[in-house]
């Protein structure tokens, strides 16, 4: 009588249980896929937080990029983050980590200016679990980058300036276009309406978007010469400016329309996730730049 042969594990696209189950008891074990884990848990958290908390969806979607920014940085550095903290770095990065997971229990109002310092405390944590203090350098790039978050708030200042640039660039823009347009301080009339220039329609959030991709891009991939990385720095910032100025033109025409049919459209481009698209505008112009000075000291 033949014997019964052993029925195979059944398999899926995913990979069967038993091939799980020795996945998950290989890195139970494995120190630096714990402190993966503990990262990628952190990364959730504070997703999160700024998500409950009613942050402003660029500031959101800027808090993900500088994460990414984060783990470009470590990427090829992934052989040297086996965690071998000191007994003082660890107390220190899992104090830490406490009271910045405490402190976000009550940073869900929308009011609390903090959860602009979780990234780097997390990211501070994460280094102090990970190394010693004297090795920290290994970190300094991802640290200087999860403060880029709290460092570019301090543009807002710069609103004083910024509105009446836009306010007349957007109406040359108009007059060559051959709109007839009149401006009044920040109010730029177009024929039966016209837009005002505050707000959303700065172009704030989008320099501070743009120039925190230009100065990750300068970190992680480095330009040799000083002049191709202010290059890269003027171009991020006069590109943010010059594609808002074509935001607040389209702005002006939508609201311009008889019987106020582009309005639907208005409110989409005036609000933050509309705003997003010509970010991503004005990042693919810097990374075109950016891109090309690389090639050009490569040749």
């Amino acid at each position: 009588m033949p014997s019964r042969l052993p029925l195979p594990a059944p398999l899926t696209r995913w990979g069967s249980p038993q091939q799980w189950r020795a996945l998950i008891r290989r890195h139970s074990s494995n120190r630096r896929s714990l402190w993966l884990l503990l990262a990628a848990l952190l990364f959730g958290w504070n997703t999160a937080v700024l998500g409950l908390a009613g942050v402003a969806p660029d500031t959101q979607v800027l808090n993900l990029l500088l994460w990414f920014g984060c783990l470009i940085a470590l990427e090829d550095r992934l052989a040297e983050l086996w965690p071998r903290p000191s007994r003082a770095s660890l107390l220190a990065g899992t104090l830490l980590l406490t009271l910045t997971l405490w402190r976000g229990d009550f940073s869900t109002m929308g009011q609390d200016r903090i959860f602009y310092l979780f990234l780097p405390l997390l990211v501070l944590g994460l280094a102090l679990l990970n190394q010693p203090f004297r090795s920290l350098r290994l970190f300094i790039v991802p640290l200087v980058i999860s403060l880029l978050l709290p460092i570019t708030r301090v543009l807002f200042a710069t609103h004083p300036v910024i509105i009446p640039l836009t306010t007349v660039l957007t109406w040359l823009t108009l007059m060559a276009l051959g709109f007839s347009a009149e401006m009044s301080g920040a109010e730029i009339a177009l024929g039966r309406s016209g837009v005002e220039v505050g707000g959303n329609c700065t172009g704030i959030d989008q320099i501070i978007f743009t120039l925190s991709v230009a100065l990750i891009f300068l970190m992680v991939f480095p330009l040799r010469r000083w002049l191709h990385r202010w290059l890269v720095l003027m171009v991020a910032v006069v590109g943010a400016v010059l594609v808002n100025v074509v935001r607040i033109t389209i702005l002006a025409l939508l609201v311009d329309l008889p019987e106020k049919s582009g309005m639907p459209a208005f409110a989409f481009f005036h609000d933050s996730m509309g705003g997003l698209l010509f970010s991503i505008v004005s990042v693919a112009v810097m990374g075109w730049c950016h891109t090309a000075l690389i090639d050009r000291e490569l040749a």
